[in-house]
Formats: structure tokens, C-alpha cells, sequence
């Protein structure tokens, strides 16, 4: 079985993949609801590889619900 970080390796791939199928179907000429698809899919997998790679990062309570969520301080804060 795969660890999260292997998963999320492996959804970052897929997306890859995907991002150059939808460049050929483009330059084939596709319709525009076909690339509206293949974008929603992609979005989808991007998204999953995010959730996977950051799956240990968020603190949980004991309901599955994210606690103590605090924002990052960057240099725009002051």
C-alpha cells in the first residue's frame, strides 16, 4: 500500500499527464465542452494531490473537524 506522500506523487503525475493530453486535444482541435471536461478533471486531480500532500499538516480533533487553524505570517502582515 502507498503512503500519502507516494499518492500525492503519483495525483501530481496524473495531472501532469492530463495538462499535456488537454494541450494535444487542443491543438487537434476538440470542442470546447470536451476541454471544459478534460479542465474540470484536471482541477479535480490537482486538487486531490493538494489534500493528499498536506494530509498530515492540518491539526484534527477527535470529530475529524480542523482545529486551531492559525494564518501563516508572511512579510504583507505589517
Amino acid at each position: 500500500m502507498s503512503t500519502m506522500k507516494e499518492m500525492a506523487a503519483e495525483y501530481r503525475e496524473a495531472a501532469a499527464k492530463m495538462r499535456m493530453y488537454i494541450d494535444r486535444r487542443r491543438a487537434e482541435g476538440a470542442e470546447q465542452w470536451e476541454l471544459d471536461q478534460l479542465h474540470q478533471a484536471l482541477r479535480d486531480i490537482r486538487e486531490s494531490a493538494h489534500l493528499l500532500s498536506g494530509y498530515y499538516d492540518v491539526p484534527r480533533s477527535g470529530n475529524g473537524a480542523a482545529v486551531d487553524w492559525k494564518a501563516r505570517r508572511t512579510r504583507d502582515d505589517h
